[in-house]
This record gives C-alpha cells, structure tokens and sequence, in this order.
C-alpha cells in the first residue's frame, strides 16, 4: 500500500508539474526556436472555465525539459509590438549562453519562458480562424486566448474566445508567477524575473503599477524583479507632467495616466487614487535598463509627449519625478538603474554585464544579493539608488559665467514660444554668442535651440517647463564643445533663476469692483452707455477702475477700451470667459476683453441690471476724438462676411471680414473715431488718404494704414481689395527675325504672334508673375510643390511661418489666398518665403526657423531663371548668332549669349516648312528636380552631374562638418544638395531652415528634424555640354545662358564643360514639340558647330526630346560573404539574384515597419538577411539584430541603435536612364 501511494504521489508531482503543458493544442506556424520548445499552457479565468495560452519553454541544453527541483530562476520574457516571442527566447537563450562560467546560472537551473499575446493580425498563423464563418468572432473556433490590437499590453481583456472575455493579460502574468512560485514543484525557486523591452517594458511597468499583490500565494523566500527596458512610455502615476498638457486632452487617459481606466484587472486599486498606485509600485523591485544611444521615439499619440520629446528624455523626466529608491541591496523593493552603452536592440540589452547580472545571476542562490547599478559616469542627479563606491562622477551640467549669465537648465519650447525674440539662426552660435547677444540686448535670459538658434528675453512664457537636462544634446553650430538645445527644446542661461512668465488673467477684484465674467458687447448696442475712453498704449484695469470710479460697472475691451455704466445693455450678456483673450495695452498680464467683448466688473458684487435703452458716451480723456456718422449704403456682419463692399462715392472695394482684425498698423488721431454702424466706418477710412483697413468694435472705429497679421477678435473688419484708381494695361509684342539677329519688345503680360520668313509660325504667351495660379489651398496642399507661373517652385507649408527674414516695404501687401501671396513673392526679387495671416502677405529674403503658428506659408525650393516662354522659331536659322530683347514693363532688359558645340561633335537638324514647333526655353542654372519633405523621403535624387543622394527627411548624422564657407543660404534641398555636389570631398548635407551645412563624413544618424541627403554614388561618367554658337538663349541680368545637349554614339562622351559665354549647368528637357524632329550626329573635326532644324509631322513627340543623362550603374559584388560592419558602412549591395540593390547602414536601425510573420528569423549574416528581404515582395529595409532578422515594408526614423542595417534603394524593376552611350532620333 505504502508503495502504491508513493507511486500516487509520484503521478501527481508530474502532473502538477507539466501543467505548462496541459493546454490544448493550437494549430500555428510560429518557428521553432533551437533550445526551446513550443507549450500550450492551461489558463483558467474567474469562473474556472480553462483557454490555452501559447508559449516558448527553454530546454536544459541538451534538448530535455528541465528538473524543476533544479531550478532556481524563472525569466518571464515580453515581446515587443510585433508579437515574436520566438525572437525574444531566441535572444535570451543568446545572453544565458553568454554569461560568465563559475557565476552559477546555467541552461539547467534557469527557466526561461516567452508568452505569446497574439491578436487579430495573427489569424490562421497564431491560432485557427476560419474565414468563411459570420462576423462577431465567430471564426475563432479554438480556446486559444487572443487581444484585440495591443491591448495586452496595457491589461486588457482577451478578443476571443468571443463568448468567455474576461482574461487579463496580467491575469494571465499573475498565474505564471504564481505557478512559479509553488514550493512543492518548484522547491528551490529563489527568484523571478518578469523583463520586458520595447513594448514589453511598456507592459513590464504597467503591470508592475497596478499588478495584484502576489505575496499570500509566494514563498517568503521568492523574490520577483521587474526588468524595464527601453519602454516608448510610462504610466504617469499623477495627473501632474513635465511638459505643458494644454493641447492634449487625453493625455492623462490609461495607458499614459491613471484616468479613464478601463481594464477590469486592478480597477479596484485604481479607483483607490494616484497614492495608492504609487505605493504599489513603490513596494516592487523595478530594475530599469536604458540605452544610451537609444534617443527614438515610437510614439502614434500626443500623450507620451507630454513626459519627453522621446524614450531618452521621458526616461529622465520619470525617475526625476518618481524616483527609484534601494534601502539595501537584500531589500525587496530594491531599485536598480543601469545604463548599457547601445540602442533599441534587445538582444544588446539581454546580453550586456547589466543584463546578464539582472536577469540571470543577481540572487540566484537565494542569498539577496544584487549588484551595484552598473556604468559609470552616472547621467542624472538621483539616478543611483544602489550605487557603485568606486563611481562617484556624474556627467557635467554646462557651468561657467557668460555675460553675467549662469546654466540654469533644459527647457521646453512649444507654442506659445518660450522666448518671443528671436536673435538670430546662424552657423556661429555658442553659449559666449548668445549671452553675449542677448546681454547687448538689455536682456537678462538667452536660450539656445537646434544647435544654431539664439533667442532673448526677460523671462519664459507661461507654458515652458523644465526638464531633464538629457532633452538639450545638441551640440552648438559654433562650438561643438557646448550644448546649444535641442528639437524644441531650449538651453537655458540667466542672470539669476529664469522668471516664468504669468498667463494673463482677469483678476477676481480691482480696487473695489469685483469681475463679472466675460460678457457680449455690442449685441445689439453698447453694453454700457455711460462714459468711455480709449488708451492705445496704456490701458489698465486700475486706471479704467479709476475712471469709472462714479459708476457701478467698468468694463474693457479690445485691450484699449474703458467703459463705464451703471447698468448692462438687453442683450450683452455674460459669455465664454476665453472670448476675453486680448491682453491690456499697459499691462500685458491682464485681460481686456476683445472685439465686441468687455471684461467687465462691478462695484460691491453689484449684481448685473438689464437696461431696456442705451446712450452713446458723453466725454472722453483729453485726446480722445470723436467724429459724426458718415452715412453709406448698408453692410453688416456676419450677413456680408466674405463679400466685396464697394463705397458709392469712390468705387473704392473693401473685403469684409466679420471677426477678423489685423495686428498694427494703426493710423494716428484722430484714431479711433466714432461710427454708428460699419458702413460708416468703411466710408471713414475711404476719405482718409492712406487707410487701407478698418476694424469696428463697439462704436469705435479703428483705422489702418496697412494690413497686418489676422487675429480672430471678434470685431467687424474690412480691408481695400482694389482701389477705383488702379488701372491695367496690356500691350502687344511683334518680332521679326533676319538672319543673324531677332529683337522682341513688350510687356511681361502678353500674347504674341510671331512670324518667320517661311511658313512656320508658332504663338507666343509670356504670362506675367504677379497672375494668380491656379488654386492652392491649406490643409489640403500641405507638403505638396506648387509651381508658379515663372516655373519657379513652392513648397507649401501649412501653419509654419519661418522667423525673421522680412523684407523692405512694401511688405506686408495684400493677398486675397495663397496662390497670390506666392505671385507677389513670385515677382519681388530676393523673396525666398511668404507667410500669409489673413490677407496680409509677408515677404521674406531669408528662411529661418520654422514655426508653428497657424499662418499660411510657401517657400521657394526651386528658382526659374526666366519665365517659361513658348517661342516661334525661323524654320531655317543660319546666322552665326542671335539675340533676343525683351523689354517689360518694368523695363528689364533680357539678353542673349552665345553658346557653342565642342569641336568633337557635329549635330545636324534639317528643316521643313509648314511644321509649328514649340519650345520651353529654361535657365541653365535651373535646380535639379523637384524635392521635399516629407514627399521625397528615401527616395533617391540625381543631381545634375549624375551623382545620387539618398533624400533623409528629419534625419542629421553628426560630425563630419567640412571648412568654411559652410551653413551658407540655400532655398530648398535641392539648392543645397547642389551646393555639395559642387564641393570636393562633400558627401552629406544638413538643411536646417535655410543653413546649408556640408559634411566630408556620414556620422552617426540623429533624428532631429532637418532636411536630409547623403551621396550614395558619383556618376561614371559625366554629361556632355554641347553648346552652339548659333543657338538662340535668352538670358537676364544674373548671367544665365541656356545650352543644347546631346549624346551620341558616334562621338565619345567627354566630361562636363561649358563655353565661356555659359554661365550654368544644362537642363535636362530642352525642346517639345507637337511633331518629331530627326535628330542625327556626326564626328567632324571642324573647330565649329552648326545646327539646323528639321520637323516633321508624321509622328508624336515625347516629352523630352534631347537630354545629357549618362551614367553607368555600379554595384557591389554578388556574394553573400562580402559584406561586413563597419567595413561596409554607406556602400551599395547588389542582390545576385534580383539584381537589387542597399544601403548598408551598419549600427542603424528604422522605427517600425515591421512586416507580418514570419519576421524575426534565423539569419547567419547581413548577406542572408538581405537575401530573406529579396525574396519576400514589399520588403525594403532589414534589421540584423544578433541572428534574429527583421524585415519591414516600411522605412521609419533612423535609429542608431547598433543592429545591422541595410534599405533597398534601387529596384531591379525601376527603369534606368543609366547608359554609356546613346543615338536621339525623335
């Protein structure tokens, strides 16, 4: 009997300890992980119904489960938001392998497992699914547990089964440690590790916040550690946050705070408040693990944004505001921090001397001990809570004195701008420029931002916040020494600590008048009918107080009015306090109102008295004028908003814009006057010479002698559109051409015929400037390159405005929409951006720093060197030269130069009559194709030597700056792509703002939001300039010559060179045409050239009809074998067997774009993991982490965070222009 029970007991240990195993088989294609096996454990939810929970159970190294009386740890590994536990076992399996012999963990006596979260994307590869069955769910016909989206990682419930939905994923965390923990199958467990990187940190942190508390169901002796690393974001645990919350309603909600929790896991603990979850987590072991050299950002929400610009800085910012604490190093709530020189690379992590020691061997024997955190220097003040003796040095805060000023931290800028003065935006910047600048000033705070910035002040605005000094890594343009800010954000110098602004309020009382609230005015007449003046520079709540000491109310509004009364108006009744938003005119931190808006307050808390009739005010401060109603046809708001009002007496036409007002420009007294009605108003400024807008609050009638920024105030404005004296012309052009020589004289808006000396004729239409495009609009045209009619190109930047850079008067002008606001640009020389706010266009010769401010703004990538022209041509040209003059109505003067083919080559052009051709005449200067950002990302550009760029839109590599001249203007990318490709030695450029910077060397890639190009290879072999002697080019002022170009197969291609009358490189398209010319080459050794054109109509012509592109394409060798890091960094890699080519891009990494399983296999090398991206359709990037290989679909920002790289760049399928030598015959 005694040998039966003892065979009993046996029976049940086993299985009670295979219970891992007792799930139910789930048909799935996850791999197989060599060291592991795939398990089915048995979950049981709340009322004991049982699912199956797939899983990765690490083996003893010889292919056998383990002993559980030999185990001794317990790793719990999270995936990552692809769902790949394979890959993570396979990494963790890497890191055990590595750990030092003698320390103690071995395959034996530790037990890794990797859950598996799967959702819906997994379907038919991580559970069955049958696809015919009805929607609800029902095609989910296993017990496996499966979430929906990633709601795993924040504790929600399971998808499916679809009829049993009540299992957490931190039910399911709570079993496993549990299972762990029991003494009787596992009697020599000491420790548990739940790790996490990535998303699973994000999960890992989670849970340990509002994690059930275990302690009842575990031995004492059990300790468990929570390895965070890496995470995107962490759960706040108070409603309070470093950075400004305003604009950002959610950004409390759970995950990112305790708000709106919706799990039905640890909602009893949350309901409890924010203390009791923090002393939650307080009472866990959080080891927490950050990459150095991870400074990425994951983020598809506002919220994580409002701890830190990205993972490095939201790092600091939390362990600032919660930080970790260690009594000692037995203490089970001992807190660790180590910091691991790598990226976002979790198989780096796992496998460093911080990983291994947390992981693996810290308390493995049951002894509590814990190593000391680990790399030296530490980073941040409190960031050491079980410190090393031996280290005792922190990283160094910038110190010193500059000017009187002092460090005196990282700072926030977000809108509003923390500073409002803007000193300047240059390649000199450093920490000595600025304060001294700002000094000069009369300024006591300088801030430096994105490495070049300088901005001044006396204080910040209300909305900058202090943060961790890891958010300004920046180093300055000037002085690569110093730290000059960063993306948004500032460093901070001030002589004595930084004042932080107020926000402007409405006080609760002045002298004895208590506020009332915000309240309508003007709806429909004066709210306060007593006495009233107006302050343009001085207005305060005291001083109307004062004024309207006899009286029960004062109110003010639009920043510069006081009115008195001593009862309210039917009608004008309290509204939304933010409606009161203008500040007052002598004191910037109080409000006054706004158009047709009074702050208003009483006497004694007098309460608000309705009043049936109104009186106009009857006096006014000494200064203050008034003038009778002038009488004019009706107009009314909001009932005209939009429409043209013209005044009867003039036939002036004023735009009427109900509740816009414009910023300055106010004219002087009598200013403002008085009008009983709008029409009134407008007829006033129309009598005043010099008025060109109007704004009417109330009765007061504002008048403008130019059209600033538009404001949303609430008054009632109108602007002049189009004055009755303005008049418009049109002339007409005749050309003739004799031989040599063809004159052509008119004005810049014309529509010519031209005729010849046979019968071919073609029209001409030269179409002036300043004619509004065609329609562009915000948002919809955001990003998008709007081509002016010069054939000049924009690029549209809805809501950012560039600082400084404003040109000469007349500026602003007016501008009815964008399109016409680009034309105005369009037509001034030396304007570079436009901002238009309102209708008012801003002019601007510079592009400096980007702002975000709701403005409408255009900046020029892209300059033609003339107006795109259609011109006849002679069907028979023999004279040695021609010259062609065009006189405009700006009497510029456009001249030729001559041009001439190389002696090598002859290209004969025949001709016939009665054949019209049409020719675009460009500059020989002109830019390089159109690019922008974001729409050119990772595409390749091709300059014009033939030289390729691989366009990176936000990213930067650091160092490699190349000797002045550098951080010159240029107008767009494409200027300075150009800049580079005339620079020996260059093979990167950084575009920030209009500061072109040019690099000898590809750094390290940072994300940080600049306009991007590296080379990726030089042009074989170079495009021939033929130039002719007897070609016609039309030239302006700036030097620019058109040239002819050809290649043939008859004449061997020679290097680029150009005549000395040209002064510009060759475009690309030169002639189209509605018929096909024959175009034929011969070598002849004559020193001169001519050209000749024959047309014929019987076929159709391409767009480009001549061209100079010649190229060969290059490649890396086809082996597999050849491809090493960092030997291979920035070379081009041909696929053998397609034909494909990458980039090798050693150490770096892209975020997200990771494509569906199987993902994150096996790869022996680089080589290999290129070979699974080629073979598998919509791959263009991997990510060689260890062996583990990662494929994505798409390219995100650039990581370093030392994987091994490498993008497609070139498709085997894309046609090339790639050719040694070619014959035209078009």
């Amino acid at each position: 009997m005694a040998i039966y029970l003892q065979l009993l007991l046996l029976a049940f240990s086993w299985l009670a300890a295979g219970q891992q195993y007792q799930g139910n088989t789930i048909t799935n294609s996850l791999p197989s992980v060599p060291g592991s096996e795939l398990a089915y454990w048995k979950i049981t939810d709340k009322k004991n119904r049982n699912f199956t929970l797939i899983n990765y159970f690490s083996n003893d190294g010889n292919g056998n489960r383990l002993t559980t009386s030999n185990v001794k740890r317990a790793v719990v590994v999270l995936h990552g938001l692809g769902r790949d536990p394979g890959t993570y076992m396979s990494n963790m399996l890497s890191a055990l392998s590595q750990v030092p012999s003698g320390t103690g963990p071995t395959f034996k006596n530790t037990q890794i497992i990797a859950p598996y979260f799967p959702n819906g994307d997994d379907k038919n590869y991580g559970y069955p699914w049958n696809t015919s069955a009805p929607a609800g769910g029902y095609g989910s016909y296993s017990d496996a547990l499966v979430w929906q989206g990633s709601g795993w990682a924040s504790g929600e419930n399971n998808q499916y089964p679809r009829l049993q939905i009540a299992t957490s994923s931190y039910d399911v965390l709570d079993q496993i440690i549990k299972y762990f923990g029991n003494s009787t199958r596992y009697p020599n467990l000491n420790q548990v590790v739940v790790a996490g990187h990535s998303l699973g940190a994000q999960m890992t942190q989670r849970y340990a916040a509002v994690g059930n508390s275990l302690a009842s169901s575990l031995p004492s002796k059990l300790r468990v550690t929570y390895w965070v690393g890496n995470p995107n974001s962490f759960v706040w645990l108070n409603s309070s946050r470093p950075i400004d919350t305003s604009s950002c309603s959610t950004y409390d909600d759970w995950r990112d705070g305790l708000s709106n929790y919706d799990p039905t896991y640890g909602a009893t603990l949350v309901a409890k408040g924010d203390a009791a979850v923090l002393a939650n987590y307080n009472s866990r072991s959080i080891a927490y693990a950050r990459g150095l050299q991870d400074l990425g950002d994951d983020s598809s929400g506002c919220e994580p944004g409002t701890t830190g610009v990205n993972r490095n800085e939201r790092f600091f910012n939390f362990i600032n505001w919660f930080p970790p604490q260690c009594a000692s190093a037995s203490d089970a709530a001992c807190d660790t921090i180590d910091y691991i020189n790598t990226g976002h690379d979790a198989g780096a992590m796992f496998a460093s001397q911080a990983g291994l020691a947390r992981l693996f061997i810290d308390n493995l024997n049951g002894d509590y001990s814990r190593a000391t955190d680990f790399y030296c220097p530490r980073q941040a003040v409190g960031d050491n809570p079980l410190p090393n003796a031996t280290c005792t040095s922190i990283v160094p805060q910038p110190s010193g004195t500059y000017s009187g000023m002092t460090y005196a931290g990282c700072y926030t800028d977000q809108t509003p701008q923390s500073f409002k003065y803007m000193a300047y935006d240059n390649s000199s910047n450093s920490v000595e420029f600025c304060t001294y600048t700002c000094a000069k000033l009369g300024y006591s705070v300088a801030g430096m931002e994105y490495s070049s910035q300088c901005f001044c002040g006396n204080g910040l605005t209300a909305k900058a916040s202090k943060i961790a000094n890891q958010g300004c890594y920046s180093a300055c343009a000037g002085n690569s020494s110093e730290v000059c800010g960063g993306s948004f954000r500032l460093s901070v110098w001030s002589n004595g600590t930084p004042t932080i602004l107020a926000e402007p309020s409405a006080p609760a009382t002045i002298n004895d008048y208590a506020h009332q609230g915000c309240y309508l005015d003007n709806n429909p007449s004066r709210a306060l009918t007593g006495t009233g003046y107006t302050s343009p520079s001085s207005m305060t709540l005291e001083s109307c107080a004062a004024f309207c000491a006899s009286y029960k109310y004062f109110g003010v509004e639009y920043s510069q009015e006081c009115y008195c009364g001593n009862s309210i108006a039917s009608g004008d009744t309290n509204t939304t306090a933010t409606d009161c938003s203008m500040t007052c005119t002598g004191n910037s931190l109080q409000l006054c109102g706004a158009g047709n808006r009074l702050s208003l307050y009483a006497r004694n808390e007098t309460a608000v008295v309705a009043s049936s009739s109104t009186s106009t005010v009857t006096s006014s401060p000494a200064g203050v004028s008034t003038t009778s109603a002038v009488t004019s046809t009706s107009v009314s708001c909001p009932a005209s908003n939009g429409t043209t009002y013209t005044v009867a007496a003039t036939g002036n036409q004023y735009l009427i814009e109900c509740g816009i007002d414009h910023a300055g420009g106010d004219m002087s007294s009598p200013n403002p006057q008085n009008a009983p009605d709008f029409a009134s108003c407008i007829a006033i400024c129309d009598a005043r010479s010099g008025c060109v807008d109007v704004s009417l609050s109330g009765t007061a009638c504002y008048l403008k002698s130019s059209v600033g920024a538009a404001v949303s105030g609430n008054v009632y404005g109108a602007k002049l559109i189009v004055a009755a004296s303005t008049a418009s012309t049109s002339t007409s052009i005749s050309t003739s051409s004799t031989g040599s020589s063809s004159s052509t004289a008119g004005p810049t808006s014309v529509s010519t015929t031209i005729s010849a000396s046979s019968s071919t004729s073609s029209s001409t239409t030269a179409t002036s400037a300043a004619a509004t495009p065609s329609a562009v609009s915000c948002p919809a045209s955001n990003n998008t390159v709007y081509e002016a009619t010069s054939g000049s190109q924009y690029i549209i930047e809805c809501g950012i405005d560039h600082a400084g850079g404003d040109m000469s008067a007349p500026n602003p002008q007016n501008a009815v929409d964008l399109a016409a606001c680009i034309a105005i640009c369009d037509a001034r020389s030396g304007c570079v951006d436009v901002s238009l706010s309102g209708t008012a266009c801003y002019l601007k010769s510079v592009v400096g720093a980007a702002v975000s401010n709701n403005v409408y703004g255009a900046r020029l990538v892209i300059a033609a060197a003339i107006i795109p022209t259609t011109t006849s041509v002679p069907a028979t040209s023999t004279g040695s030269s021609s010259s062609t003059a065009l006189t405009t109505s700006e009497s510029t003067t456009i001249s030729s130069s001559s041009i001439s083919l190389p002696t090598s080559t002859s290209t004969i052009v025949s001709s016939s009559p009665s054949t019209t051709l049409s020719t675009t005449s460009t500059s020989a200067a002109a830019t390089p194709s159109a690019v922008s950002c974001p729409a050119s990302n990772n595409t390749v550009f091709i300059a014009t030597s033939g030289n390729q760029y691989l366009i990176e839109c936000g990213v930067d590599h650091s160092g490699g700056d190349m000797s002045s001249p550098n951080g010159q203007y240029a107008s767009g990318l494409s200027s300075c792509i150009a800049q580079c490709d005339a620079r020996a030695g260059c093979v990167d450029v950084s575009l920030s703002g209009s500061a072109c910077y040019l690099k000898s060397s590809v750094g390290a890639a940072i994300s940080n939001g600049v306009f991007g190009a590296r080379l990726l290879s030089g042009a074989s072999s170079s495009a021939t300039s033929l130039t002719s002697s007897t070609a016609s080019s039309i030239t302006t002022s700036s030097s620019i010559s058109t040239s002819l170009s050809v290649s043939t197969s008859s004449v061997p291609l020679t290097s680029s060179s150009e005549s000395a009358s040209s002064s510009s490189a060759i475009p690309t398209t030169l002639i189209s045409s509605s018929s096909t010319p024959s175009i034929t080459s011969s070598s002849s050794t004559d020193s001169s050239s001519s050209i000749s054109s024959s047309l014929t109509s019987s076929t159709s012509v391409p767009t480009t009809l001549i061209s100079t592109s010649t190229s060969t394409s290059t490649s890396a060798s086809a082996s597999a074998t050849l491809i090493s890091c960092p030997a291979s960094n920035n070379t081009i890699y041909t696929a053998p067997a397609t034909g494909n080519q990458y980039y090798i891009e050693c150490g770096i990494d892209h975020a997200g774009g990771d494509m569906s399983s199987p993902n994150g296999q096996y790869a022996a090398s680089l080589a290999a993991c290129i070979l699974q991206c080629d073979a598998r359709s919509g791959c263009v990037d991997v990510s060689l982490s260890g062996s583990a290989c990662y494929l994505k679909s798409t390219l995100g920002a650039a990581i370093k965070d030392g994987v091994l790289g490498a993008r497609l760049v070139t498709s085997s399928t894309t046609s090339t222009a790639a050719q040694s030598t070619a014959t035209t015959t078009v």
